[in-house]
């Protein structure tokens, strides 16, 4: 048994998240109000650690195209939202009123039946938003798992 130690490796998608934190810790920037680095600064500290300018030019690109991209999903999610709200607020005032319809008529509870296939049809537009990937219920467990 020699005395000879294996050297840690680490994986390429964990190198990331830790010079960004060791960036955070070390304070990259002398600026107290931390302003990130410039483009020189980052090109300076990938080629600290053998990353290649033109691998940080794509890195820039591609960390611009996935926040596009969230960006994007972030609006059909909220635009989702906001259809599914409209729908059940015009469902309460279309069924509220039928109801005061009916019952002014002294009906046989009609109502009922409309509510019951609107309700359902609403239920189904619900169940499709909180399951749906990303949804309220799916950040909800994620940030309980965190």
């Amino acid at each position: 048994m020699g005395g000879q130690r294996q050297e840690q490796r680490f994986p390429r998608d964990e190198v990331g998240d830790i010079i960004d934190i060791a960036a955070r810790l070390d304070e990259l920037v002398d600026d107290p109000i931390d302003q990130g680095l410039t483009l020189e600064q980052l090109f300076h500290v990938a080629d600290e650690v053998g990353i290649s300018r033109d691998a940080v030019e794509r890195a820039i690109v591609d960390q611009t195209r996935r926040k596009a991209s969230d960006r994007r999903e972030a609006r059909k999610r909220v635009r989702r939202r906001m259809r599914f709200i409209r729908h059940a607020m015009v469902f309460a005032v279309v069924i509220s009123a039928l109801l005061l319809i009916d019952v002014l008529n002294g009906g046989g509870w009609w109502f009922y039946y409309v509510a019951a296939l609107w309700g359902a049809v609403l239920a189904i537009q619900g169940m499709r938003f909180l399951t749906r990937r990303r949804g309220p219920l799916e950040q909800a467990m994620l940030e309980r798992e965190d």
